[in-house]
C-alpha cells in the first residue's frame, strides 16, 4: 500500500476547484428552475422526494446544533447563504448578489439545471437534444454517481480540518439510492424496485466512482491532518472493493482502473499525478457505464447490498 505524506504545506482554498467546476456543470444556478417545475409533471417523484432527508435539509440543517458548531468554527453566520454549506446542502438559484437557496438537495442537483431541457426531456424524439442541453438522464449512471460522490466525499480540506465536519459519508450507490431516495414511477403509480441489471450497473460504477473521487480528495490534501488521512484510507478501501469486483468480473476496464490506482503515490504535493489517475479512472467508469449491459455484470450479484441494507424507508403512495 502506498500511503506516503511528504510534508506540511499551507491550507488550500475553502472549496476545491475541481468540485466547484463539476457541481456548476451539473447545476448552474443561473439555469435552475426549481423542483416545483419538475413536480408539475413528475408528481409521484416529487412527492417521494418530499419524504427524504434531501428535501428536509432546507428546513432543518441550519437549526441543527452540530451544524451551528461547524458554522461557528468556519466563521459562517448564515448557514443557508454563506460558505461551503450552500454548495452541497442546498439548491441555489440566480446569480451574484441575487443567488439564493430555494430548496434542499433537489431534482436539478442530480439531473442537471433544467432551464434548457425541461421542455424537451419528456418527448422521446427530443431526448437526445435534452442530453446535449445538460439533462442527466437516469440511464447515465456515471454522471448521476458523480453528482452523489462530489458532495459525499466532502471536497473541502479546510472544512474538515478546522470544524470537525466529517471527511465524507460511507456512501454505496445501491444502498443509498434504493431506499428513501428511490423515485421509480415511470412504469406506473408504484415506486417499483429497480431491475437486477440496473442494480448491477449502479453497484459497479458506484464503486469505481468512489475510488475516483477519493483520489480527487487526496489530490487536494495539503497537510497531514484528518482530511488527508481519511481520504487516503478511503482510497485504500475503495480500491479493495473494486478488486473484489474484478475477482469475479475480470474486465479489461477494471484491470486498468486497479493498475492506475495502484500506480499512484498517495502523498502531499502530488496533485498532478493523483488527478491524472482519477481522470483515467473516470474514463474507465464512463466506458463501463456506456458500453456494458447490466446482464454483463451478473457475477457481482453476491456483492450487491440486499434491501435490508437500503438507507431509509422506500416511499409508497
Amino acid at each position: 500500500m502506498q500511503f506516503i505524506f511528504a510534508r506540511k504545506i499551507t491550507l488550500g482554498l475553502l472549496c476545491s476547484t475541481w468540485a466547484i467546476a463539476q457541481a456548476k456543470a451539473a447545476a448552474d444556478p443561473t439555469k435552475i428552475v426549481g423542483p416545483e417545475s419538475c413536480g408539475n409533471c413528475h408528481k409521484q417523484e416529487f412527492t417521494a422526494w418530499q419524504q427524504t432527508h434531501h428535501y428536509k435539509t432546507f428546513e432543518d440543517l441550519h437549526r441543527r446544533p452540530s451544524a451551528k458548531v461547524i458554522a461557528d468554527k468556519m466563521g459562517v453566520q448564515r448557514i443557508k447563504s454563506e460558505g461551503a454549506c450552500v454548495q452541497c446542502h442546498y439548491t441555489s438559484q440566480g446569480t451574484g448578489a441575487e443567488l439564493k437557496p430555494i430548496a434542499g438537495i433537489s431534482c436539478e442537483l442530480c439531473h442537471g439545471a433544467s432551464k434548457d431541457w425541461v421542455r424537451l426531456h419528456n418527448v422521446k424524439a427530443m431526448q437526445a437534444k435534452a442530453k446535449e442541453a445538460g439533462w442527466i438522464a437516469p440511464d447515465d449512471v456515471y454522471a448521476l454517481a458523480t453528482n452523489c460522490f462530489q458532495c459525499h466525499t466532502i471536497p473541502n480540506e479546510k472544512l474538515v480540518n478546522t470544524s470537525g465536519h466529517a471527511a465524507g459519508s460511507p456512501i454505496e450507490l445501491v444502498s443509498w439510492s434504493q431506499g428513501e431516495v428511490r423515485h421509480h414511477f415511470m412504469s406506473g403509480a408504484k415506486n417499483v424496485p429497480n431491475t437486477p441489471d440496473r442494480l448491477r450497473m449502479l453497484y459497479v460504477v458506484g464503486r469505481v466512482v468512489d475510488l475516483e473521487y477519493s483520489l480527487r480528495g487526496v489530490a487536494k490534501s495539503t497537510e497531514k491532518a484528518v482530511y488527508a488521512v481519511n481520504m487516503a484510507k478511503r482510497v485504500v478501501a475503495a480500491k479493495e472493493k473494486v478488486k473484489a469486483i474484478f475477482a469475479v468480473l475480470p474486465k479489461d476496464e477494471l484491470k486498468e482502473i486497479i493498475a492506475t490506482a495502484d500506480g499512484v503515490a498517495l502523498k502531499l504535493n502530488n496533485e498532478a499525478a493523483i488527478t491524472a489517475a482519477a481522470n483515467k479512472i473516470s474514463e474507465g467508469a464512463k466506458k463501463i457505464s456506456s458500453t456494458y449491459k447490466g446482464s454483463d455484470l451478473a457475477a457481482v450479484d453476491p456483492q450487491i447490498p440486499p434491501p435490508s441494507e437500503y438507507k431509509g424507508p422506500v416511499f409508497h403512495p
